[in-house]
């Protein structure tokens, strides 16, 4: 079976976060935004990927802190 993974792009679309915001976060090891969960590494060329369900999880947890 194939995991599929949330491409940077999908991910800045769902959270409304920019893909500099995001790759920020990931650098500065951020406790308020998700990790990747694959990170594929060729040659100096790094890919990061998030499961839907860690992204479904967030936006719901920072849609609860909202109320």
């Amino acid at each position: 079976m194939t995991t599929e993974y949330l491409s940077i792009k999908a991910v800045s679309e769902k959270t409304g976060a920019s893909r500099t915001t995001i790759l920020y976060r990931i650098h500065e090891d951020a406790k308020d935004f998700p990790q990747p969960d694959a990170i594929i590494r060729h040659n100096k060329l790094v890919t990061y990927g998030w499961l839907p369900e860690t992204i479904n999880n967030y936006t719901n947890k920072k849609e609860n802190n909202n109320d």
